[in-house]
């Protein structure tokens, strides 16, 4: 198989982790499938990848840029024409969802269409300097807008599987906050809730300078995340784990998913959830197994 994180372009981090290695290990589930199955996840792997790292680049790379709200303006275009019209040429993933989407039955696929335009809704709200999420409340709706707009955008759903397809979203993204602990950090990006650090002493500020790593109510807050609020989200939300008629493609996706979501549970609490330790642990153990754990163990 064509490594998936060359298929999607992935771009290389600042921080310990890199896209490679994230998109690698997010997608090593597919080498197991037949090949025209690969390149249909791969095309919208690409997609969500390419829009996420667009953003970033206007915050973190070139501060206050407008690349990312110029291709979502032409989104839009593409969605009230129907068609890609030639000054909408210039964006490549215009083209790969107009192919995908508008070309062959756009009635067929207006429920993609939408989460789409729900996914780019999203990170315009989230990927901003300086974010702040008050409640708890207000994270889990953070969670349905990003993540769960994002399953729903993946290949092989049945109409019936969207909506637990997009639960699945929710803890899904909130392992993949609770891994990158550190690197968003590095970024000055906090995720928890004000209420939640207020709860135990903390503050956003000291979530960025590693402080909190010194102070008492870390661990508790960390022992509530993990081990109590978790649990909560994963019985609510995994539900597609039950599911009796998933494609063979969502077979091995929750089977792969559902390990690497024990190996973050399994290194955070090996760390004591010291979550820059966890980065440095984390990372080279995740080379060393996709180097080595041939696909016929993602059963």
């Amino acid at each position: 198989m064509m490594n998936i994180s060359k298929a999607i372009a992935s771009s290389v981090g600042n921080g310990i982790a890199d896209d490679a290695l994230k998109d690698a290990d997010n997608g090593f589930w597919l080498q197991a499938l037949p090949q025209a199955t690969q390149l249909a996840w791969q095309r919208r792997f690409y997609c969500i990848r390419w829009v996420d790292r667009l953003a970033e680049q206007d915050l973190i790379v070139q501060p206050d840029g407008q690349k990312f709200a110029a291709f979502r303006l032409a989104w839009q275009q593409l969605c009230r024409q129907g068609y890609l019209s030639d000054d909408l040429q210039q964006w490549p993933v215009l083209q790969q969802l107009a192919t995908d989407w508008f070309q062959t039955d756009p009635a067929g696929h207006q429920a993609e269409i939408a989460a789409w335009d729900e996914y780019l809704a999203a990170i315009a709200d989230y990927h901003q300097a300086h974010l702040v999420i008050a409640s708890l409340r207000d994270y889990e709706v953070m969670l349905d807008r990003l993540a769960g707009s994002c399953f729903q955008l993946l290949p092989d759903l049945q109409v019936h599987q969207r909506a637990i397809a997009r639960q699945f979203g929710w803890v899904d993204q909130f392992y993949n906050n609770l891994r990158d602990l550190y690197e968003d950090a590095q970024q000055g990006v906090c995720y928890f809730p004000t209420e939640v650090l207020t709860q135990f002493g903390l503050s956003r500020a000291a979530m960025l300078d590693l402080s909190c790593l010194q102070q008492p109510g870390y661990r508790h807050l960390m022992q509530f995340w993990v081990e109590d609020y978790l649990p909560q989200l994963r019985q609510q939300h995994l539900v597609l784990l039950q599911a009796e008629d998933l494609s063979p493609a969502w077979q091995r996706l929750t089977a792969w998913f559902g390990h690497r979501y024990r190996r973050i549970e399994q290194v955070m609490q090996d760390c004591d959830y010291d979550f820059v330790a966890f980065a440095q642990q984390y990372w080279p153990l995740v080379a060393r197994e996709l180097s080595i754990q041939p696909a016929a163990r993602m059963s």
